[in-house]
């Protein structure tokens, strides 16, 4: 099997606008706000609770529970529109936010050393699981097209005790790879975007990869234990 889930998708389920949400996340914000507020995506999340039903007809639907998840790691870890103030660094060591659009819990968490900016996010969905990511900003960089800031980083997600009561299979999806924000000149302004990939791999043996370019597309291809071949491309933007 070979299937383009943007081939049966109207539209993206979740497309912002940069500018829409770029201030949301950035302006008047400290550091550990900003990655909860860039977390607050969760609604990306919410296919799951369909994809991994047990009582779903041919089973749950693993390969597209992983893009799912590729899809919101990605969105999660950088934000797209105008450069508006950058977050603030402070001494403070978690931060809470809820989700407006979802209601999920996201905890931001400073895990850094002196000398290092690090952080670890965790996000509540209510009836699905827990995700967790883990970031490392390396500095900054300075090139042709802008300031940029890798992040190696890890991320999880994991069906937990309320989603295995709510009817889904016992899942997990990890991620690993490193997403560059990047801060670019424009003739308006500056502009965030990024760019990187992440290697996926699914607790059910799927495997697969995950791109985003600086235009804001990102490109997944899943391969499932059986030989067949998921693919997801959607904006971010």
């Amino acid at each position: 099997m070979n299937m383009r889930l943007d081939e049966q998708l109207g539209s993206p389920y979740f497309s912002p606008s940069g500018d829409a949400r770029a201030p949301y996340e950035t302006h008047g914000t400290t550091f550990l706000q900003y990655l909860a507020r860039r977390a607050a995506k969760c609604r990306i999340l919410a296919p799951l609770g369909t994809l991994l039903k047990e009582e779903r007809l041919g089973g749950a639907e693993f390969s597209g529970a992983l893009a799912c998840f590729a899809y919101y790691a990605v969105a999660a870890s950088t934000t797209y529109g105008s450069g508006y103030r950058q977050p603030e660094f402070t001494d403070e060591q978690i931060v809470e936010e809820r989700d407006p659009e979802s209601g999920a819990l996201i905890s931001a968490i400073n895990s850094g050393g002196s000398r290092e900016i690090a952080a670890k996010i965790r996000a509540t969905v209510p009836k699905i699981g827990i995700y967790d990511a883990s970031e490392r900003i390396l500095g900054t960089t300075v090139g042709i097209r802008g300031l940029g800031m890798p992040a190696p980083s890890t991320f999880a997600f994991e069906v937990d005790a309320a989603g295995r009561r709510a009817g889904l299979a016992a899942w997990r999806g990890t991620a690993r790879g490193t997403i560059t924000t990047e801060l670019a000149p424009t003739l308006r302004g500056s502009r965030i975007r990024a760019y990187g990939a992440l290697d996926l791999h699914g607790s059910d043996g799927s495997r697969g990869r995950a791109e985003i370019t600086r235009e804001g597309l990102v490109c997944i291809q899943i391969s499932d234990p059986q030989g067949g071949t998921l693919r997801l491309n959607a904006p971010l933007k």
